[in-house]
């Protein structure tokens, strides 16, 4: 069961290192965020955390996001919530120059 959350990026911090397996240059990208969740027994709570970014969203800008997650289990057998999607909210996020653009009109 996929779960939806609101999250706020702040930022995003990058970790470089070289792959084990192929030797090459490699980066991981975490995302600097701002959970604010509620419930009826401890009321509003604003967490700070990072998310790990998959390869596919590793070039979300900072803004508000509605994130999608679906658990995974680990190399460790423990089961965990693992980041699939970013759906922007508010349009204070926008997706990078390098994203699909609108085809131009017909000239007539």
């Amino acid at each position: 069961m996929d779960q939806k959350h609101h999250i706020t990026i702040a930022g995003i911090k990058v970790i470089e290192y070289k792959s084990k397996r192929t030797g090459l240059p490699e980066q991981m990208k975490f995302a600097q965020c701002v959970v604010t969740s509620s419930d009826e027994v401890k009321g509003e709570q604003v967490l700070v955390g990072e998310l790990i970014l998959p390869k596919h969203l590793h070039d979300a800008p900072k803004g508000e996001y509605l994130a999608e997650f679906e658990l995974s289990v680990g190399q460790d057998l423990r089961i965990g919530a693992r980041l699939v999607h970013l759906h922007p909210v508010n349009m204070s996020a926008r997706p990078s120059p390098t994203a699909s653009k609108p085809a131009a009109a017909p000239r007539s």
